[in-house]
């Protein structure tokens, strides 16, 4: 696993490179299949970020993007809580996954029949991550949308999807540490999304194509 260290608007020391690199040896166990990691080290210049100056950013790719960041007054301190989200966010797929062939119902007959999902109220922690950038976004991906007659925006971004079942899914929302994932389903067809409960339950919402509400009024009259 190759691994990138870069410092921005600042420098690199020698000892943190070595924590780095030997935290590191704790990714590659729970990601075996990680080809590369890349760690961010930036130092913010706006005096008003004071107590936040250091932020590390670190992000594993291999058949799926990890990504991690966390901020604080020391930059050592900043990448003891990154790397910690990331170890959790690993852990958390790599022992879902283990979960999976216990005997457990399939995510399809838990989506039919809500009475199959398992119990326990034993959820582990995690911390969302920074997804602003995203390698391959279209031109125009991201615009602000204004609500009329308000001042507000509204950040819509388009994102391209490949067709992927619930359980692919549910993995892709682990990697990325959200809530919520939104997908396209590849039995269905339909675009969806899988949202994390208490403990190891998730839940599943489709997208089904509707009659639009006047002509549903005009026939019904």
């Amino acid at each position: 696993m190759d691994i990138a260290i870069t410092g921005r608007h600042t420098k690199v020391a020698d000892d943190l490179r070595e924590r780095i690199i030997e935290r590191m040896e704790k990714v590659e166990a729970l990601a075996p299949r990680a080809t590369r990691v890349d760690v961010h080290v930036v130092h913010e210049r706006n005096p008003k970020r004071a107590d936040d100056k250091e932020r590390v950013e670190i992000t594993v790719r291999g058949r799926g993007v990890v990504r991690a960041e966390a901020s604080a007054m020391d930059r050592h301190a900043a990448f003891d809580a990154a790397s910690a989200r990331l170890l959790e966010q690993l852990r958390r797929l790599h022992e879902r996954k283990a979960h999976r062939h216990q005997g457990t119902p399939s995510l399809h007959s838990v989506a039919a029949d809500p009475a199959l999902a398992p119990t326990g109220d034993g959820s582990a922690p995690h911390a969302a991550s920074s997804v602003e950038p995203w390698d391959g976004a279209p031109e125009g991906a991201t615009r602000e949308v204004p609500i009329d007659g308000t001042p507000i925006l509204i950040r819509s971004k388009t994102h391209t999807a490949v067709p992927m079942t619930v359980a692919e899914a549910i993995d892709q929302m682990e990697l990325v540490g959200h809530d919520f994932y939104l997908f396209l389903d590849s039995d269905s067809g339909m675009p969806g999304a899988v949202y994390r409960r208490r403990g190891w339950t998730y839940g599943v919402i489709h997208l089904a194509e509707a009659q639009p509400l006047e002509s549903a009024e005009r026939e019904s009259a």
